[in-house]
């Protein structure tokens, strides 16, 4: 070997030490990350736990939800660390044909009820009501009655909510008391207010049915629907992370009712979700509801936001609609398109909208 070419070889190899090249974070074992600086063995551990139980990493950044990374760490680490992620193609195989069905099975309605949330099923001989949207002002009715009436429900067989917050049990009294429903399932999640407790309270004088959810319920809203509680946390730090999350299924229609769930519950559901083919996304489009592994993993074909026009929260928050049409969804929104119509035979799905004042 020539001395030039040895003298290349030296200088290559003490510029790669002096100058490493960044280490791949779906790759790179604990003794390789624990050399970086900042990184101790309990954050490798967690680096490694995080790509392989949960999602492996497709961009840097995804690394701040990683138990003991802030963003001070992160900052530190960006010239050191890179992520080669392989370009797949994104899952299309859950998708449905868009088209009038051939004999509609179930008609689901993402009603405009303004900051809050009011689902409409109807299978069969089924009518359920997942939640109620905010309370009415004053003296006047909540919101989700006049929704109702332009649907042309008459009665309702059954009204459940997600969580205790007035933004999605503020119109269930209204809603039982005006469309005579009898049954109110309740998630059973530990929560004080006024509104809670005279739904409650409702239930009791009406005598009405009142269940609380054991986290693993199902009901055959008819012969061709299943709605499932598929994720409960009553112990989870706030009503929001402890939404009980519905599924709806009719043939190979998918749909994932969401209530207010956040990151923390979001990274637990991760390992364990499936493609949906509508996502009701999670509280009205906040950022603190964006965990970008979960939104490769959902990937639907329809992503639902139920959030009130000129909102004082900012909802849907711009980087959260950039995450869920870059997966490919087609976004819809309550504050745009009004009462969002759904119908569907398990095979095809066709939307239809109303926007009323």
């Amino acid at each position: 070997m020539s001395s030039g070419i040895m003298l290349l070889l030296i200088v290559l190899a003490v510029s790669t030490l002096l100058d490493p090249l960044p280490l791949d974070l779906n790759s790179a074992s604990e003794e390789d990350l624990c050399r970086l600086h900042g990184v101790g063995l309990s954050t490798a551990k967690a680096i490694v736990e995080y790509r392989e139980t949960i999602s492996a990493f497709c961009s840097v950044e995804e690394l701040e939800f990683v138990p003991g990374v802030g963003p001070a760490t992160l900052e530190s680490l960006l010239p050191f660390i890179t992520v080669e992620c392989p370009d797949v193609p994104a899952d299309r195989s859950h998708f449905l044909r868009e088209g009038e069905p051939d004999d509609t099975l179930l008609t689901v309605a993402f009603l405009d009820v303004g900051n809050g949330d009011a689902i409409l099923l109807q299978a069969g001989e089924s009518t359920w009501l997942i939640d109620g949207g905010p309370p009415g002002e004053g003296a006047m009715r909540a919101p989700v009655v006049q929704r109702l009436r332009e649907c042309g429900v008459e009665s309702l067989s059954v009204v459940a909510f997600t969580h205790p917050h007035a933004d999605h049990i503020g119109g269930c009294r209204d809603a039982m008391e005006v469309f005579h429903c009898n049954m109110l399932i309740d998630p059973g999640i530990d929560f004080a207010s006024g509104v809670y407790e005279g739904l409650l309270q409702y239930a009791m004088d009406s005598q009405c049915g009142y269940e609380v959810l054991s986290g693993e319920d199902s009901w055959n809203l008819s012969d061709d629907v299943l709605l499932q509680v598929v994720w409960l946390e009553r112990g989870a730090g706030s009503p929001n992370e402890a939404s009980a999350v519905y599924l709806v299924t009719c043939g190979n229609f998918t749909l994932l009712l969401t209530g207010d769930i956040e990151n923390e519950t979001i990274m637990r559901m991760t390992p364990f979700q499936t493609p949906v083919t509508v996502m009701k996304v999670p509280h009205h489009g906040s950022r603190s509801s964006l965990f970008p592994p979960w939104l490769r993993k959902t990937a639907p074909q329809f992503a639902v936001f139920s959030c009130g026009r000129d909102n004082p929260f900012g909802h849907p928050h711009t980087e959260v609609l950039r995450a869920w049409e870059d997966t490919g969804a087609r976004i819809l929104r309550t504050d745009r398109q009004g009462n969002i119509f759904l119908y569907t035979d398990g095979e095809s799905i066709n939307f239809a909208y109303s926007f009323l004042p």
